[in-house]
This record gives structure tokens, sequence and C-alpha cells, in this order.
């Protein structure tokens, strides 16, 4: 199973992702669950770094199963705007296949 933990602050803002684990959807290149889920967290975090000013801290594992992303400022609206559209296409996935990932909003 994926997980996603999100660190959210009091006012809900997204200071903190970490995503870990294996859909076992399916087997390894014919898995739409770890591809969809890992394309979301990719995507929002290359459109933070390509379009704002935020370079937040990112420590992975090469072979894939854990992406850490942290030390977001909390007050650039713009990346915050994608961490919460990120959180709404991860909650999407999981709305279809629950049994394979998991959010928890802290």
């Amino acid at each position: 199973m994926i997980n996603v933990d999100i660190s959210l602050n009091d006012e809900g803002q997204v200071t903190d992702v970490i995503m870990t684990g294996h859909a076992g959807f399916a087997e390894y290149g014919q898995d739409i669950v770890c591809a969809g889920a890992t394309a979301v967290l990719f995507g929002s975090v290359n459109a933070i770094m390509g379009l704002t000013s935020e370079k937040p801290d990112i420590d992975y594992d090469d072979d894939g199963g854990y992406f850490h992303v942290r030390t977001i400022d909390t007050s650039n609206e713009q990346a915050q705007l994608i961490l919460q559209a990120m959180i709404v296409s991860l909650q999407t996935i999981e709305d279809e296949y629950s049994d394979y990932i998991k959010l928890n909003l802290k």
C-alpha cells in the first residue's frame, strides 16, 4: 500500500509530504495506482520548482517506495495552491483505489 502523509499547519497549509510504500495493484511496470500517485506527486513538485520561487528540500530512495518533500514556505501562495491541487488529485485516486493508497492529513 502507498501511504501519503501530508503535514498541515493550523491554517491548513502544507508543510511536509512523505509518500512511502508500493501500491501492489499490479506487477511492476503495470501498476496504474503507483503510476498515478507518482505522477501527481512528481508533477506537483516539478510545478512548484518550475513555476514558483520555492525550492523544497527533497529526499528519495533511488529504488522507489520513498519520497519526502519538506521545508515548504507556507507564505508562498502559488506553491500552496499547487499542493492543494495535489491533495485533491491524490484523494481522487484514493477514492477509487482505497485498498492500494491511503492519504493521512496531519
